[in-house]
C-alpha cells in the first residue's frame, strides 16, 4: 500500500544548529498517529517541514507517491496536505455555518460567491451539513462564532480542516486550552472522521494521545526516538527517561 504521506530522511539545520537529523515517517491510509516528544524535541520543526512553511536541509516529503518537497505550502494544500492550527483564527461576528461555506468556497476557487447567494452553489449545502454532523456541531450551525465555548471553537477549526477535503490531516494540539473534562469532545469528533484518512496529532494531554493513537512517535533532540504502539511506547526505558518518567505507569494501557 502506497503511504499517503512518506517523510524519508528529512533534516533542518539553522546555521550551524541542527535542529531535525534524518527523520523518516509513513502514514497510510487510515492512520491515527500521534507525535509527541519534550518541549524541544523538534515537533514544530517536524511539522512545519512537512508542510512547507520552512524547507528542509535535506530529504524528501511524498504525498500519495508524488514528492512535494520544493512545493509551496499553498500547493500542498491544494493536494491534501492539511494542518489545524493551536490557535483558531476564527472571525467572531460569523456564524459557525458561515465559515465552512468560506472554506469549501475557497477550496473550490469561488469564493466570489460570497456576493451572491451561497443557496445557489450546488451541493454546498449539503456538503457543508455532513461536516456539522461529523464535527456534532450541528445545533450551534447559526451561532456567531464569538458566542461559542471555546471547546466548540477547536471543533470548528477541525471542521474547516476537514471541508478542505484532506488526505493527510495534521491536528496540532486540539485539546490545547480544553478543559481535560470535555477533550473527550474532541475525541468523539475525531473518532467520527473519514476512516481513509490518515491522521497526525501533535498533543502534550497523554491521555487523549493514548485513546487517540494507533501508532506513536515519539521525537527527542530533532531525531526520532522510538515508534510504536501505546503499549510499546509506555515500555520503552528512552521514552521514561526524556518524556514520559512518572507518567507512564499512570497512563500505561491495561
Amino acid at each position: 500500500m502506497t503511504p499517503r504521506l512518506q517523510v524519508r530522511g528529512l533534516s533542518k539545520n539553522f546555521g550551524g544548529l541542527q535542529v531535525s537529523s534524518d527523520i523518516d515517517m509513513d502514514l497510510l491510509p487510515g492512520d491515527r498517529c500521534a507525535l509527541i516528544g519534550p518541549n524541544g524535541a523538534g515537533k514544530t520543526t517536524f511539522v512545519n517541514l512537512v508542510t512547507g512553511v520552512i524547507p528542509p536541509t535535506a530529504g524528501t516529503i511524498r504525498l500519495d507517491g508524488e514528492d512535494i518537497t520544493g512545493l509551496s505550502a499553498q500547493a500542498r494544500v491544494r493536494r491534501g496536505l492539511i494542518r489545524s492550527f493551536q490557535v483558531a483564527r476564527l472571525f467572531r461576528a460569523m456564524t459557525v455555518r458561515e465559515h465552512l461555506e468560506l472554506a469549501v468556497l475557497e477550496r473550490e476557487g469561488r469564493t466570489f460567491r460570497l456576493f451572491a447567494s451561497v443557496r445557489r452553489v450546488p451541493g454546498l449545502e449539503e456538503e457543508v451539513a455532513s461536516v456539522l454532523d461529523i464535527m456534532g456541531l450541528e445545533a450551534v450551525a447559526g451561532t456567531r462564532v464569538g458566542a461559542l465555548a471555546y471547546g466548540q471553537q477547536r471543533l470548528l477549526e477541525i471542521a474547516l480542516a476537514l471541508a478542505m477535503k484532506p488526505k493527510v490531516l495534521i491536528l496540532d494540539e486540539p485539546a490545547a486550552g480544553v478543559p481535560h473534562s470535555e477533550s473527550q469532545r474532541i475525541l468523539d469528533a475525531v473518532d467520527r472522521l473519514p476512516a481513509d484518512l490518515a491522521v497526525l496529532m501533535i498533543e502534550h494531554d497523554m491521555d487523549l494521545v493514548f485513546r487517540f493513537a494507533k501508532k506513536i512517535v515519539v521525537l527527542a533532540q530533532g531525531r526520532l526516538l522510538c515508534s510504536g504502539t501505546a503499549r510499546e511506547i509506555t515500555a520503552d526505558p528512552r521514552v521514561r527517561e526524556v518524556y514520559l518518567g512518572s507518567r507512564a505507569n499512570a497512563h500505561r494501557p491495561s
